[in-house]
């Protein structure tokens, strides 16, 4: 009886150690991710994940495949990103963050039709802000600026602290040549994100086009101010800046 009570502690006590040095390798994988290291990165996670625990209850094979698909991202390996993202759906099926970050990455490499495909998907897991964001941002590629207007305004909906879909609807809304409203979204938008010089680049736009070149003058500053190598933000900021002087 006691030899086998020892048997038990012993088998316990081996997947306790396995447990915490896979958590070890993960956060280890993470760093390395972070430190845009991400070849070693996904060494790490090659190290630990066993296929054949992919379905098994309580396995680390969900966390490991998820941050290999963003590695893989980073490094343009895209049969990869889409295979680990797809694995990830099947081993959490009621987890809708792998439909977010597919059909991102879907509609980023041009895939249109596949990014709207796998976030209506993703809208069958949940009712997520981020899946409406991706449908209105690929409504807004394909120039259908009145449906990327009513899809950004039911992802702030469903969502109101999604900077990206303020910044998307006032982008859809300068196309509409709404130019007021526009001003409005970009507003909401750089109060929850201050620091975005694309949002402040955007403000200074729908000044410009509502006649306010002074004021759109200090936001094309401060954008550049973020991103002082955007030659694009520059350009604006010097038109501005004459226009201003007239």
């Amino acid at each position: 009886m006691q030899g086998t009570m020892m048997k038990k502690i012993a088998a316990t006590l081996t997947i306790l150690f396995m447990t915490v040095n896979l958590f070890a390798s993960y956060d280890e994988a993470l760093k390395l991710f972070k430190e845009k290291k991400y070849d070693e990165s996904l060494k790490k996670l090659g190290d630990e994940l066993e296929v054949s625990r992919d379905m098994e209850a309580g396995a680390p094979n969900y966390k490991i495949r998820f941050l290999a698909a963003h590695n893989h991202w980073k490094l343009g390996n895209r049969e990869a990103v889409i295979s680990h993202f797809k694995r990830c759906m099947d081993i959490q099926k009621d987890t809708v963050d792998p439909y977010i970050d597919l059909s991102l990455f879907l509609a980023e490499q041009g895939l249109l039709n596949d990014a709207e495909t796998y976030a209506r998907k993703g809208l069958t897991v949940k009712d997520s802000a981020m899946l409406y964001y991706v449908l209105g941002k690929v409504s807004l590629i394909r120039q259908n600026y009145w449906r990327a207007k009513e899809l950004f305004e039911k992802a702030n909906s469903v969502d109101p602290e999604i900077y990206m879909s303020y910044n998307g609807l006032g982008i859809a809304l300068m196309k509409l040549e709404k130019y007021g409203d526009a001003n409005t979204a970009f507003t909401v938008a750089l109060a929850i994100r201050p620091d975005s010089s694309e949002i402040l680049n955007n403000m200074g736009l729908s000044l410009e086009k509502l006649g306010k070149n002074k004021e759109a003058y200090e936001y094309y500053k401060k954008a550049n101010s973020l991103d002082m190598e955007n030659k694009v933000i520059l350009a604006n900021m010097l038109r501005a800046k004459k226009l201003a002087e007239k």
